[in-house]
Order: C-alpha cells, then sequence, then structure tokens
C-alpha cells in the first residue's frame, strides 16, 4: 500500500517478550494527538480514547462532560447518533471518569465497524454540541412533581452517602491539597450537582479537550495503514499546536505536586446507617514516584506479602484468628503522579477501628527488621505475582491498554517510557536479587517513616436520621419554592429540553453506513479432545473431537486400560493450563448444601496425607501460592449453570502433575478443624452487615431465597438464608459439638468428590503436556481401594452431561407458578432503588423463542432505544435492562439505581404493551441494529482464546447446542422481523408487567416503602415487606415480614421488572 505523507511520527515500537502483543506508538507533529496500537489477535477491536481531565473542586465537570459528549456532535447534532450508528455497526460505546482521567471506549466486532465509527466518535470529543437542554436532561433538573431528577444526578444519587464513598472521598481531602485535582470528586457532588452550569462545562471542555491532550489507544486484529491514513485525515480537521514557548501546560505533570504528608493524620467519617455493629477502615501513603517500575513494583509486592492470602501478614494477625480485627483487607494503588498506597480494612467491629489502625502500624514496621522479613515468601510472591500478571494479558489486552494510558497522562512527551513499563519484567528479575536489608529499607521508607492518612468509616444511625429528615424538608422547600407555577414551568421547560434532544436521526444518516459483513469478524478457533470413558457421557454430534494426529495418539496411548473418567482437552496457545473438575450438588443432601461456603474455603485447610505427614492450613496455602496461579471451589462454570460445583485449579504448564497432584490431596485428604471451621465462620458473619448495606444485593438474596427451593445452591448459598445456620454452628462449637459439623463435612466431601460426579475438563496448550491422562491415574487407584468393583460401579452410575442438574429443576411453588407477589425489601440508609420483575420462559436451549426474545430485548433496551430514552433518559433510572436465562426460565426486566422506581416501572410497561399491540411501530433499521449489538456481544464474549474455549465447551458440552451453533444462530436472528417481536412480547414480555404471571423484588429506601407497597397492590401483588437490621433490638441480619393482600386484578397502568440474559 502507497503510503502518504503523515504528521503522525512513530515515537516507539516494539514486541512485548511475555505476551503475543507488539506495541506502537506516534504522535502527530502537527497537533500532539497520540497514537497507540496494541497488536494482539483478537475478534475484538478495542478503542480506548484517553483525555487527561484536572479540576480542583467537586461540581462534577468531568463527569457531566462525559456524558453531554455522547449527546451529538457539531457534524452530527443528534443525540445518540454515535450508539445507533454503533449498534448498527457491531459496536458499543462506554466512558469512565476517574480522578485523574476521563477514558471513552469503543468496543467493536472486527475492524470494519471500528475504522467507520472511529472519526465519528472523535469528533464528538473535540466538538460536541454541549446544548443547554442535554445540561437540563442529563445532569440535573427538577421535574413537574418538584423532584430532583438527571442521569448524572442519580447516579450519584445512588452511591453518595455509602460507606465506600464517604470514606474514599475524605481520604483525598485529608491526602491531598485542596487546590490539587487529586482531592477533588469528580463525580460531582449532588450539591454541587444542583447548581453546575452548561458554561462552566463549556469552559472545562475547552481547557481539556485538546488534541495535544488526548490520546486514541487501539487493541485488536486492524490494518495498520488504514490506521494512519483515517488518523491523519482526522488530524487535518484540528487546530496545530500552539508555538514553542506558548504550549498548554500537561495536567498534573505541570501542576504543583502533592508531597507525602509530614503527620500522621487519623479521621472519624461518619457514614448514615442503621446498622452500627462495623465498619471500614482506610490507610493511604503517599509514595514513590510513578516513573519508576522497579520501586513501584516492589511496593506492589509488599502490598501483596501483606494481603494476598490467607497466610499474608495482615490476615493471618488480624483476619484469619477468632474474633478478627476484619473481615477482609485489601491493597491497590492510585497511579498517579506520586503513587498512592492504600490498605481498605471491610467488616471491621466499631469497637475495634481505632484500634485496627495501631495494630496495622505495629505489624508493618514489625517488617522493617531484617531479622523478621520473610525473603523466602516474599520471592515466592514475585514469582506468583509475575505469573497472574502474564496470565492477564494473555486473557485480555487491557494491562496494556491501562499502561498505554498511564504512559499518556504521565509519561515523558517522547514516548519512551511505555516501553520501559510494558516491554519486559525485568523489574521482576530485580526484584528476586533483593536482599532483606532492602526489602526492610523500603517499607521503613514508604509505610514506617513516610506519614500516613487514615479514615475510620463509623456507622452512624442518627446521621441516617438526619439525612432523610434533611432530604425529607429539602424536597418540600423545593415545592414550595417553584410554587404551582414554577412546576408547571419546570415541567414545560423539561418537556421542551426532551423534545429538542430527542429529534429523530434521520435514516438516511445511518444506512449510509453499510453495515459490516460478519463472516470477516475473525473469531478464534481452539481443537476439542476428548479421552477416557466417554460412551453415554457426551453427545459427540454436538462436538467436534479431534480424532487424527499426533495428540490423539498421545491421549490413546497414555490412557490407562478401564479409566473410568470423562476428560475433555481444549487446546490453544497458552504458557498456562487450567483444569476445571465439574460435579452436580445433587449428589450432596439439600440440608447440607448450606455448608458449600465454607466447602469453598477447601484451599485454605490443612491436609493430612495416609502414612501421617500433616500440613497445617498455613503450609498448604503457602505451598499452593508456590505451585498454582489460581485456584478455587466454586458454583458454575463459566459463570453459569449454578447448581454445577466446579473445583478450578491453573498452573503453568510444566505444573500439570503437581496440580493434580493438589487437587487429589485435597479432595481426599483435607482436615476440617475446629479452631480453622471457627475463623471461617466469624469471617462470614463478619461480611454480613456490609453485604446488608447493598441494595442490590438484598434484592436478588429476596428473588433467591423465594423463587428457588431448599435443593437449589442459589438459595441455600445466600448469605441471609445461611445467617442463622452458620450463628447456630458456631454455638455447636462453643458447646464443644464440632464433631457434628465435621461429620456433615465429610459427608459433603465423600459424596461431592465420587468418581461418578466428576468430569474434567483441562484447558490450555495440552499438546505439550507429558502425561495428559495417565497423571489422574493416582486418583483412581486411591478410591478403588475404598470401593468394591470400583470401575463397574463408577461407569455404570456417571451422570451424562445431558442429565446434568438444571436451575430451573430447583424453583419453589411460588418459582413455578409466578405471579401475584411483590417484595419490598425496606433499606433505610439508601438514597436509590432497585427493582427486578421475573416471569416464566422456555428452557431448552435450542427453543425457537430464543432468539426471538433476544432480539425483543436489545430492540427495547439498546443504547438510545426505547427503554434508554424513556427511563435513563429522563432521570427515572441510571440504568434499565432485561435479560434471558434459559437456565433457570426466567425473563427479568431490571431497574438499577432508579430515582422514581413507579414510574420507570409504567414507562415501561407502557412501552412494551404499545408495541406488541402495534401502536407503536418497530422498524426494519432498529431491528437490522439490535442483531448487529448480538453479534458484537457474541465477539466480546471470545475476545480471548480462553474465553473462546469456554463458550466453545459451554455450547458443545453443557447446552448440547452444536458446534456450527453460532452460525445457524446468526442466521436465525436474520431472518427474524417485526412479527416475531411483536410475538414474543405478547407471549412473554407483557406477563413482566401483570401480576397474574411475574413476580417483583424491589429494594427502596423507608420513605417509599408505603407509596410502592399501594402501587403494587393496587396492580393485584401481594405485598410482602422485608426488613433489614433496622431495630436495634432485633437480631442482627432478621428479616420481619408484613403481608398484605389484594384482589384487584386492575393492570391497566403502571409497573415495574427485572432482568437476566444468556
Amino acid at each position: 500500500m502507497t503510503r502518504i505523507s503523515s504528521p503522525f511520527v512513530k515515537q516507539t515500537s516494539f514486541e512485548v517478550e511475555y505476551a503475543p502483543a507488539y506495541i506502537t506508538k506516534w504522535r502527530s507533529q502537527r497537533t500532539g494527538l497520540q497514537l497507540t496500537y496494541i497488536n494482539q489477535p483478537s475478534p475484538v477491536v478495542n478503542g480506548y480514547f484517553a483525555v487527561a481531565t484536572e479540576i480542583s473542586d467537586d461540581s462534577g465537570s468531568p463527569h457531566t462532560l462525559e456524558h453531554l459528549i455522547f449527546m451529538g456532535s457539531k457534524k452530527y447534532p443528534y443525540k445518540g447518533l454515535l450508539d445507533t450508528l454503533g449498534n448498527r455497526l457491531y459496536s458499543q460505546t462506554n466512558a469512565w471518569t476517574s480522578t485523574d482521567q476521563t477514558v471513552y471506549t469503543l468496543t467493536t466486532a472486527g475492524w470494519d465497524g471500528f475504522k467507520t465509527l472511529l472519526p465519528i466518535y472523535l469528533d464528538h470529543l473535540f466538538n460536541p454540541t454541549l446544548t443547554d437542554e442535554a445540561c437540563l436532561t442529563e445532569v440535573y433538573h427538577v421535574d413537574g412533581n418538584g423532584k430532583e431528577k438527571g442521569v448524572v444526578f442519580s447516579e450519584m444519587q445512588g452511591i453518595q452517602g455509602q460507606s465506600w464513598f464517604e470514606t474514599s472521598n475524605q481520604l483525598q481531602k485529608i491526602l491531598y491539597a485542596p487546590e490539587s485535582g487529586y482531592s477533588s470528586e469528580t463525580g460531582g457532588l449532588m450539591a454541587e450537582l444542583r447548581h453546575l452550569t452548561n458554561d462552566k462545562i463549556k469552559e472545562f471542555h475547552k481547557s481539556m479537550y485538546r488534541s495535544d491532550n488526548l490520546c486514541v489507544i487501539i487493541t485488536g486484529s486492524i490494518d495498520q495503514d488504514e490506521l494512519l491514513q483515517i488518523m491523519t485525515d482526522f488530524d487535518a480537521e484540528l487546530q496545530e499546536l500552539p508555538p514553542v514557548g506558548q504550549q498548554h501546560k500537561r495536567p498534573f505533570v505541570d501542576s504543583k505536586h502533592d508531597e507525602p504528608l509530614t503527620e500522621d493524620i487519623v479521621k472519624v467519617v461518619e457514614f448514615p446507617e442503621t446498622d452500627e455493629s462495623t465498619g471500614e477502615v482506610l490507610m493511604s501513603w503517599i509514595g514513590p514516584l510513578g516513573d519508576d517500575p522497579v520501586t513501584n513494583t516492589a511496593v506492589d509486592m509488599v502490598g501483596a506479602a501483606f494481603t494476598d492470602s490467607a497466610i499474608s501478614l495482615f490476615n493471618k494477625h488480624l483476619v484469619e484468628i477468632d474474633n478478627p480485627y476484619a473481615t477482609e483487607i485489601e491493597y491497590h494503588t492510585d497511579d498517579y503522579y506520586r503513587t498512592a498506597l492504600n490498605f481498605t480494612c471491610n467488616g471491621v467491629p466499631t469497637g475495634k477501628l481505632n484500634e485496627l489502625v495501631n495494630k496495622l502500624k505495629q505489624l508493618i514496621k514489625s517488617q522493617t527488621n531484617p531479622e523478621e522479613f520473610d525473603l523466602l515468601y516474599m520471592r515466592q510472591i514475585i514469582n506468583q505475582q509475575r505469573l497472574k500478571f502474564i496470565s492477564q494479558t494473555e486473557k485480555s489486552p487491557i494491562a496494556f491498554s491501562n499502561i498505554a494510558i498511564l504512559d499518556f497522562i504521565y509519561g515523558k512527551p517522547d514516548g519512551n517510557d511505555l516501553a520501559k513499563w510494558a516491554k519486559n519484567l525485568d523489574e521482576y528479575d530485580e526484584l528476586l536479587t533483593w536482599t532483606s536489608d532492602q526489602w526492610c529499607d523500603l517499607i521503613r521508607k514508604y509505610f514506617v517513616d513516610n506519614k500516613c492518612a487514615a479514615v475510620l468509616g463509623t456507622p452512624s444511625r442518627k446521621l441516617n436520621d438526619e439525612v432523610k429528615k434533611q432530604q425529607r424538608e429539602f424536597n418540600k422547600n423545593i415545592k414550595a419554592k417553584l410554587g404551582v407555577e414554577g412546576l408547571k414551568q419546570a415541567k414545560e421547560k423539561l418537556t421542551a429540553a426532551h423534545k429538542f434532544n430527542d429529534r429523530p436521526i434521520p435514516e438516511e444518516l445511518l444506512v449510509v453506513f453499510a453495515k459490516p459483513d460478519p463472516s470477516k469478524i475473525a473469531f478464534i478457533k481452539t481443537r476439542s479432545y476428548k479421552a477416557g470413558y466417554s460412551k453415554g457421557i457426551v453427545n459427540v454430534h454436538t462436538n467436534q473431537y479431534i480424532e487424527s494426529g499426533e495428540f490423539h495418539q498421545k491421549l490413546i496411548q497414555d490412557t490407562p486400560s478401564n479409566f473410568p473418567l470423562f476428560m475433555h482437552f481444549e487446546t490453544f496457545k497458552s504458557q498456562f493450563i487450567t483444569i476445571q473438575l465439574v460435579m452436580s450438588s445433587t449428589k450432596i443432601q439439600p440440608h447440607l448444601l448450606k455448608y458449600m461456603s465454607i466447602m469453598e474455603e477447601i484451599f485454605t485447610m490443612s491436609i493430612k496425607l495416609p502414612h501421617g505427614e500433616y500440613m497445617p492450613y498455613e503450609q498448604v496455602v503457602a505451598d499452593l501460592n508456590r505451585d498454582l496461579i489460581e485456584f478455587q471451589l466454586d458454583n458454575g462454570f463459566n459463570y453459569q449453570f449454578l447448581d454445577l460445583i466446579s473445583m478450578s485449579v491453573k498452573c503453568e504448564s510444566k505444573k500439570y502433575a503437581t496440580a493434580i497432584n493438589w487437587i487429589y490431596n485435597l479432595i481426599n485428604f483435607v482436615e476440617f478443624e475446629e479452631a480453622r471451621i471457627k475463623v471461617i465462620l466469624e469471617k462470614i458473619l463478619g461480611s454480613l452487615p456490609d453485604k446488608k448495606r447493598n441494595g442490590e444485593l438484598m434484592m436478588y438474596s429476596s428473588q433467591f431465597r423465594n423463587l428457588f427451593n431448599d435443593s437449589s445452591l442459589r438459595k441455600q448459598q445466600d448469605s441471609i438464608n445461611t445467617e442463622i445456620f452458620f450463628k447456630e454452628l458456631l454455638q455447636l462449637i462453643n458447646d464443644g459439638e464440632f464433631d457434628t459439623i465435621k461429620r456433615d463435612l465429610e459427608e459433603i466431601k465423600s459424596n461431592l468428590f465420587q468418581l461418578d460426579n466428576i468430569k474434567i475438563i483441562v484447558l490450555g496448550d495440552v499438546s505439550g503436556l507429558d502425561a495428559p491422562v495417565s497423571s489422574w491415574e493416582k486418583l483412581i487407584s486411591l478410591k478403588e481401594e475404598t470401593q468394591e468393583n470400583p470401575i463397574d460401579k463408577v461407569v455404570s452410575s456417571i451422570v451424562p452431561f445431558s442429565q446434568l442438574p438444571r436451575s430451573f429443576q430447583f424453583k419453589s411453588d411460588l418459582g413455578s407458578k409466578c405471579h401475584h407477589e411483590a417484595f419490598l425489601i425496606d433499606m433505610r440508609a439508601t438514597e436509590s432503588t432497585h427493582l427486578v420483575s421475573v416471569t416464566p420462559i422456555p428452557t431448552d436451549y435450542l427453543h425457537e423463542d430464543v432468539a426471538r426474545i433476544a432480539l425483543a430485548i436489545e430492540f427495547l433496551c439498546a443504547i438510545e432505544g426505547p427503554f434508554w430514552r424513556s427511563i435513563r433518559g429522563s432521570g427515572l433510572a441510571y440504568g434499565v435492562s432485561m435479560k434471558q436465562n434459559t437456565e433457570t426460565g426466567f425473563l427479568s426486566f431490571q431497574l438499577y439505581r432508579a430515582s422514581d422506581a413507579k414510574q420507570a416501572w409504567i414507562e415501561a410497561r407502557e412501552l412494551v404493551k404499545k408495541y406488541a399491540s402495534g401502536e407503536l411501530a418497530i422498524d426494519a433499521l432498529s431491528l437490522e441494529n439490535a442483531v448487529a449489538s448480538i453479534v458484537n456481544e457474541l465477539a466480546n464474549a471470545q475476545e480471548s482464546s480462553y474465553d473462546s474455549a469456554s463458550a466453545k465447551i459451554v455450547d458443545n458440552l453443557f447446552k448440547a447446542r452444536g458446534p456450527n451453533y453460532l452460525e445457524s444462530y446468526l442466521t436465525q436472528l436474520e431472518q427474524l422481523d417485526a412479527n416475531d417481536v411483536k410475538y414474543v412480547l405478547q407471549k412473554y414480555f407483557i406477563n413482566l408487567f401483570d401480576a397474574a404471571h411475574s413476580v417483583v423484588f424491589t429494594s427502596l429506601p423507608m420513605e417509599k416503602v408505603e407509596e410502592m407497597g399501594n402501587f403494587f397492590q393496587s396492580r393485584g401483588y401481594n405485598i410482602n415487606v422485608e426488613e433489614v437490621n433496622h431495630d436495634g433490638e432485633d437480631e442482627e441480619g432478621e428479616y420481619t415480614s408484613q403481608e398484605s393482600s389484594s384482589d384487584n386484578d386492575d393492570d391497566d397502568d403502571d409497573v415495574d421488572v427485572e432482568s437476566d440474559n444468556e
């Protein structure tokens, strides 16, 4: 290809030594615009358009501008054009604003759609319309009823007042000077958003959204010459850099820099909460300059050594003990000009908040003595953290895109810092040579001599009451201040703004851009093999097992005679192997399923080997971290099929046999010890207050407890459902009756890990394994010793994949009937509402309505689609979605952080009714865009080789949809029309808003319970009010229920719903 002259000069270009990636960076000599391309093969092309955003107040200008960018550009002055066109071009847009950056994202299936949208997106960044009408609807307004609304306002209303928000916001203001950009709440405090003007947002855009303050970062498989041509053409439309000496200052880099504190500061920060039992502690230091890879990696290793596992310094002394000081302690950094070093402690008993700060400081100081410093453990941490990082880069390019963003904001203008951070991992090698003295000096410098800011997050019932009272008075004052005429004018002004914003996009402006060819999307292909006993276990017709070639022959030769286990191998290029043992939960008696939260801690328990060797849990954890990268026992496979149980371990390929040996020892010789089980129980119970503060979590808890029966893991592991059970177990231990608990755990272990209940799935570069099958023979030999005719018995009782338990089989009576009940969860310390409504749908993965339902969901929920415009665009809720969950057999509708859930429910119901009846037309272009959006979702789910392999296993083994299902599904979607969508709207979707066919769950502020209860009662629902921890005399976590019923079946008017998709 002939190259044109381009202002983009290559600054750096290098191959990454530890991952399949090649990185190149350019900078325009003409405008200063930067471009970074991370070449990492994937069907998905990701764009990150980063702006360094600095502001020293809490106005929320960076965050509100982020929202307004999507309201149109001067060249394309239509709200939602970017997203509507994105849907058509297999693309999704999004953005985030944090303290020092606003980053706009573009995720596209394939290069064709991405290259079309790229210059249009960039035009929105540099030339937004920023109209007063958009500011009114998106940022803040008062509606005709005197209610405060606005998309950004609703978002911040949903988080302001939460413990994490209040503590982190105050910590920033302690750590950094008032004039520092790092001290600002860039999201915008509600009090500030009420007064933020569009002129101020315009000024912020003018000062920050300059070509020399923006970097375009792209990952995936693209045509590099085409990229440079597109960027060259766009660059020509931008203003040239000012003359030398008159250039703009770089945000943060050219500002006054915050230095470490000169004294320790401890501040009590109250947050509104009715349960005053636990709070949280945040501790932070301003650490090293961000341009030093060795020092920054070193402090990260210290943070990991203090917090990363059950035997880490902090966990060993403060968490994994009787009467713990916290349920969890985490380490993270804020990667600013100087790196901020942070520890967050959750589930801290309020009486121990201040004491915990002193304990942490004492423990840190103990690590400045070389004689007490464990150098061997630190080197183990370094090796493991390096492998974890490499593993992350295999799965996703996001690690590299994050490095590129930080290089743009803080790196040297010549681009050389990018290679320093991304090309190799030499800093890990250097740290492996460090002595104990060097580590102790580092800890002393940055964590002991360096002064610390500590925030004690303290729950306050009194503050909660005051906040509620102030809000009620504020709402009254709004109405009083505006009066009847003012409210009328507010309504008229808002109506006019919506009318202006929602001007239809001319269809010709959309169709001029041809829809890309989906066949050109380069989906990643992996190869499947099977070994062991497979007769009747797996359907060979829904799989593409390779039965020729070198690895196939190796499997045959390596499989011992009468090998009774089924093994599935999925091979692709990787440095790692992932082993999954998939098991059915039905092997466990229903009354024992509540123990699974304890069993999930199996990797932190002691082992007693047959010949008497005893490994205390500390040694088990240490050795596991030495040998493996990841390990867990959890529900499901690939985040689906949640009534299955899987044991998963990940290791370097060379440690395959070692990983199997760990599995062998854990499932056979784990020791259930009283002291360890007691600590686990105390941690689980100690984490409950934090969970109960999460309205969304409590809404789903109610759903699981009411829609599923006692054989369902969803119900039996629910934190509210198990609370009394775990307290009773703790009492048994205190009464000296631990043997009862141990017998139950032994029974679970015995039944869960039977050979006939285990299916083995191995993913990675399996072709290089020396003994892929025979390495498992040890596991089988042990079982043979304890069973009569074990092989015949195992083979005859293996459950085929087609007969594994499905979640819909464990519905409760209410879950099966699904009608007339509404559950309202009273969340007294919250300002926003979460709501979900469910109704039954088919559970056959090959049912003809699966594609129809998926298309209807995309049509309704598309960005700038019907729900988006009428609910999010009107400030009724921050999020609205629908999901199809074939596994549970539920269609759901969900409102996220709703400011007016009742009106949002009404709007959704009316839209569904009108589209179902034909009163509103379902246009062909929107359906075409909806299909394209589904294609993008499918590609995103298979971004890496591991993701692609997992998706293939799900389709072929678990859902039995066959190796060509993706192609047939897309063909089916292309053939659907408006009649198909109307059909499922009438058959399923209307039911979500009909009491005779749905159940509703909503968590909401106390003051809205009565209003919503009356509303849903008038719609024909029986009202169940659940209260979480509101009265001091109530037992912690106890739910009280008030029930009322109504025979009123009138469902003419208003309604709300949940969501679930697959």
